[in-house]
C-alpha cells in the first residue's frame, strides 16, 4: 500500500479514537470513579453510595451526593455526607502513574460529618488509607456550608454553618456561625468567627480570628504533609487577656499505640480577664506571669511518658486569698514524678516542698503515693496562710515554722518533722507556744515530743501510733489547766456573782487503744470533784460502737456548793444548795451498770430555768442500784405550792429510760383537752375539785434522742379496769417543750400552801445521809 494511503489511514484511525474518547468518557469516567470510590471504601470499612456522577469532556466531575458510613459499630463511626461535589482530576498524574496531587481542585456546596469514637486504641482507617487521603488533598478547596459534630469519650465538639476556601495561589478565608467545645474541663461557645486562611505544601494557615474579646488566634498551622505517614501537627499562637499562649502539638499513630508529642510557653496572662471571659463564680485576680509545658508519649503508656511544667504566679487574689508568688516545678519520667519546687510566698509567709514519687500503677494508687521529699515553712501569720488552703483566717494566728523530710517508698513510711510556734490562736484559742517532734517509721507513727502551753496551763505529752493492722496507739498525756472558764464559754457564773477560777487536773495513760484516765475538778468553795474512767477507744470507732463497749467510770462529789459554781445550763437552773454524791458506771453506755447515790440539799432553783415547771425550791436524793434507780424523795416547792413525791428510774436500755413519779400529796389533772404536744408543765394551786387524781407521772424516752412523752396514771370509778389495763387509764402526751411557740401547757394542780403554816409546810431541809 502506498505511503500516502497508509498515512491517510492511520489519520483517519487517530480521529476515530479521539471521537469515540469524547463519546464515551464521561461514561467511562463516571464508571470508573464510582467503582473505585466503592472498592477503596470497602478496603477501610466503609459503605458509599453514590447518587449520580457527571463527567463532561475535560470538566471537572461533579458528584450529586456522596454517603460515606462505617460498617463496624465497634471501630470509629464515621457518617459522611457530601452534596454537589465538584472535582477537577490532573488526568496526567493519574494515568501516568506521576506523583503530587490527582486532584487540583475541589468544590463542595454542602458537607456533613458526624464522627464518634468511644474505643482510643481502635484504628480509624489502615495505613494505606493515609497514604490515599492525602494523594487526594486537593491544590484548592472551597466548602460553602459544612455541619460537623465530633464525638471522643466526653469531649464534644460542634462547627455550625461553616465556610471555608484555601488556595495555593491566593488567600483564602474561614468563616462559622458557631462552634461549640464541651468536655468534663472546659466548655466554651464561639460564634460568628471570621479569619484569612493559606493553603501551602499541604499546610493550612488559619489567622486572624478573633475568639472573643481578648482571645485572639493570631495563627494556627494544621500540617498535613506527613498525612501519609500518620502523623499530624498543629502550631498555633495565641493572644490571650492581655499575654501570649505559643504551642506545637504533633500526633503520630504508625506505632501500636499513638504518641503524642506537646510543648507550649504562657506570658503575661490576666487572671482577672480569665476570670470574666469564662463567668468564674467568684473572681480571680492576679497574674501568669510565665509557664511552659512539655509532653510526650501517650497516657496508655505510662512507662513511656515525659513532661514537664514550671508555671509562676504572681498577685492571685480568689474570695479571702492572696498570695503574692506562687511557683511549681515538676517533671514526669521512668514512672516517677519529680516536684521540682512548689514555693509559695505571702508577705513573710513561705512554703518550699520538694521531693519525688512514684507515678501510680492504678487509680487507687493516688491514694497511698510513694512519695520523698522535703517540707520547710516559715509562717508568720499562720490566720492568712491557712485562709489560701480554705480554713477562716479568724480562727487562726501567730507564727510557726516546719522543718522536716518524709519517705514512703515501698509504702513504709519514714522521716522526720519538727514544728515550733509562738504566740498561736487555733480555733480562736490563744496559745503561747507550741513544740512537736513527729518521727515517722515504716510501722509506725511516733510522737516523740509534744507541748503545748498557755499562761499557767499544759498540755504535754507522747506516744505512739501503729500504721498497720489494727492501728492500735499507746502514750500518755497530762495536762493542767489553771482555770476551766477559759475553755468553756458556756460554763458561766451565777447573775451578779462571779466566781473563783476552776482548776483542771488530769492524766492519761493509753496502751493498745485501752484509755485509762483520772483527775480532779476544784470548783469554788467546794470539795473536789474526782473521776477515774477505764474505756477502749480503737481507731474508727464510730459514736454506735461506742456505746456498745465496756467502760468504768467512777466520780466522788463529797460537796459541791452550787451558789459558787458554773452553771452547765443557759438560762442558769440552780442559784444555791450542795449536790453531793459518789457515782459507778460500768458494763456499757447502751445498758449501763450504775451503783452510787445523788442528793441535793438546800436547792434553791431559778425561775428562768424552770419555767416550763414553774419550781423554785428543790431537795431529792436518788440510789442507783444496777439498771435501775429509786427517788427516795423529792420535795419540790413553787411559790404557791409544795409536793412530797417518789419515784423510779429504769434505764436498763438508754434508749428506752422510764422516770415513775408518785405523790405523797395529791395531784390532780386539770388539763381540759388533749394535746399533739406538751412544751409546758404547770403545777398550780387547785382547792379540792373533782377533777380526776394522777396517781402516777411517767416520761419515758432516750436518753440521747428527742421524741419524749409524759402519761397521766389516774384513779377512775374503773379502777378495777385500770388495774387489768394500766394504760388504758392513762393519758399520754409527746413532750416538745421550747420547741413551738404556742403554750400548750400540761396543767395539774395541788393543794395550795396555807397561809398560817407555809413555814412548816414548806419541804424540810434534808441532811445529809452517811
Amino acid at each position: 500500500m502506498p505511503s500516502k494511503n497508509r498515512l491517510f489511514l492511520l489519520s483517519g484511525l487517530v480521529v476515530l479514537v479521539v471521537v469515540l474518547a469524547i463519546a464515551f468518557a464521561p461514561f467511562a469516567v463516571s464508571n470508573g470513579i464510582r467503582l473505585w470510590i466503592w472498592w477503596a471504601a470497602k478496603q477501610e470499612g466503609f459503605i458509599a453510595t453514590i447518587d449520580q456522577i457527571d463527567a463532561s469532556f475535560l470538566r471537572p466531575v461533579v458528584i450529586r451526593q456522596l454517603h460515606l458510613k462505617s460498617m463496624r459499630e465497634n471501630a470509629l463511626r464515621v457518617d459522611l455526607t457530601a452534596t454537589d461535589a465538584s472535582v477537577g482530576l490532573n488526568f496526567k498524574h493519574i494515568l501516568l502513574h506521576m506523583g503530587g496531587r490527582i486532584i487540583h481542585s475541589l468544590s463542595i456546596r454542602e458537607l456533613r460529618v458526624e464522627v464518634h469514637r468511644t474505643n482510643p486504641n481502635m484504628r480509624a482507617i489502615t495505613k494505606r488509607g493515609w497514604a490515599t487521603l492525602q494523594r487526594l488533598l486537593p491544590e484548592d478547596l472551597t466548602i460553602a456550608n459544612s455541619e460537623m459534630r465530633v464525638e471522643n469519650g466526653p469531649t464534644l465538639i460542634l462547627l455550625r454553618r461553616g465556610i471555608l476556601s484555601a488556595s495555593e495561589t491566593e488567600a483564602g478565608r474561614f468563616s462559622a456561625a458557631e462552634i461549640m467545645i464541651a468536655s468534663p474541663w472546659l466548655r466554651q461557645t464561639f460564634s460568628q468567627l471570621r479569619g484569612a486562611t493559606h493553603w501551602e505544601a499541604n499546610r493550612l494557615t488559619l489567622g486572624g480570628l478573633t475568639l472573643s474579646r481578648g482571645l485572639d488566634l493570631q495563627s494556627a498551622t494544621a500540617d498535613f504533609s506527613r498525612l501519609g505517614k500518620q502523623r499530624v501537627g498543629v502550631q498555633f499562637d495565641v493572644d490571650v487577656f492581655g499575654g501570649k499562649i505559643r504551642g506545637n502539638i504533633s500526633h503520630e499513630w504508625r506505632s501500636k499505640h499513638s504518641n503524642w508529642k506537646i510543648a507550649g510557653g504562657a506570658s503575661d496572662i490576666s487572671m482577672g480577664q480569665t476570670s470574666d471571659a469564662f463567668g468564674f463564680a467568684d473572681r480571680v485576680d492576679g497574674l501568669l506571669h510565665a509557664a511552659n509545658f512539655t509532653f510526650r508519649g501517650n497516657l496508655a503508656e505510662p512507662d513511656h511518658i515525659t513532661a514537664s511544667l514550671w508555671s509562676e504566679l504572681t498577685g492571685l487574689t480568689w474570695r479571702n486569698r492572696t498570695a503574692e508568688a506562687i511557683m511549681l516545678g515538676a517533671a514526669v519520667y521512668n514512672r516517677k514524678i519529680e516536684l521540682q519546687q512548689l514555693y509559695i510566698r505571702q508577705k513573710n509567709n513561705q512554703l518550699v516542698l520538694s521531693g519525688e514519687a512514684a507515678f501510680p500503677t492504678n487509680a487507687s494508687g493516688w491514694l497511698s503515693p510513694d512519695f520523698r521529699g522535703n517540707i520547710s515553712a516559715s509562717i508568720d501569720q499562720l490566720g492568712d496562710f491557712v485562709a489560701l488552703f480554705g480554713a477562716d483566717p479568724d480562727d487562726f494566728a501567730g507564727k510557726i515554722t516546719i522543718e522536716g523530710a518524709m519517705d514512703t517508698r515501698d509504702r513504709k513510711f519514714g522521716g522526720h518533722l519538727a514544728v515550733e510556734g509562738a504566740s498561736l490562736t487555733f480555733f480562736k484559742t490563744a496559745i503561747d507556744s507550741l513544740t512537736a517532734e513527729l518521727n515517722l517509721r515504716p510501722a509506725e507513727l511516733e510522737v516523740e515530743q509534744l507541748e503545748i502551753k498557755r499562761k499557767n496551763d499544759l498540755l504535754s505529752g507522747q506516744g505512739k501510733i501503729d500504721l498497720s493492722g489494727a492501728h492500735n496507739y499507746s502514750g500518755t498525756l497530762e495536762a493542767r489547766v489553771d482555770n476551766l472558764f477559759d475553755y468553756f464559754a458556756s460554763f458561766r457564773a451565777p447573775a451578779g456573782k462571779t466566781v473563783n477560777r476552776v482548776p483542771v487536773d488530769v492524766q492519761v495513760t493509753v496502751d493498745s487503744g485501752k484509755w485509762d484516765a483520772h483527775g480532779a475538778i476544784q470548783m469554788p468553795n467546794s470539795s473536789p470533784i474526782s473521776f477515774t474512767a477505764n474505756f477502749s477507744l480503737p481507731i474508727g470507732t464510730d459514736w454506735n460502737a461506742f456505746q456498745l463497749s465496756p467502760l468504768n467510770v467512777t466520780i466522788d462529789f463529797p460537796s459541791v456548793f452550787l451558789a459558787k459554781a458554773p452553771q452547765l445550763f443557759h438560762p442558769a437552773i440552780f442559784q444555791d444548795g450542795i449536790l453531793s454524791g459518789s457515782i459507778s458506771l460500768s458494763e456499757t453506755l447502751q445498758h449501763p451498770r450504775i451503783d452510787g447515790d445523788v442528793q441535793l440539799i438546800n436547792g434553791k432553783l431559778s425561775g428562768n430555768g424552770w419555767t416550763s415547771f414553774g419550781f423554785t425550791e428543790a431537795g431529792s436524793r436518788i440510789a442507783f442500784a444496777g439498771n435501775r434507780a429509786s427517788v427516795e424523795f423529792l420535795n419540790v416547792a413553787t411559790k404557791d405550792v409544795d409536793l412530797s413525791l417518789r419515784g423510779e428510774i429504769d434505764f436498763e436500755d438508754i434508749n428506752d429510760v422510764t422516770i415513775r413519779i408518785s405523790g405523797a400529796t395529791t395531784i390532780f389533772d386539770l388539763t381540759p383537752t388533749q394535746f399533739d404536744c406538751v412544751n409546758k408543765i404547770k403545777i398550780v394551786p387547785a382547792a379540792l375539785t373533782l377533777a380526776p387524781a394522777v396517781t402516777e407521772f411517767e416520761l419515758r424516752g432516750g436518753v440521747f434522742k428527742s421524741g419524749w412523752t409524759a402519761s397521766l396514771h389516774e384513779a377512775t370509778d374503773f379502777e378495777s379496769l385500770a388495774m387489768s389495763d394500766p394504760d388504758g387509764a392513762a393519758r399520754k402526751f409527746p413532750l416538745c417543750l421550747g420547741t413551738s411557740p404556742e403554750e400548750k401547757t400540761l396543767l395539774l394542780g395541788a393543794l395550795p400552801r396555807s397561809e398560817t403554816g407555809a413555814e412548816t409546810s414548806r419541804p424540810k431541809k434534808q441532811e445529809k445521809r452517811q
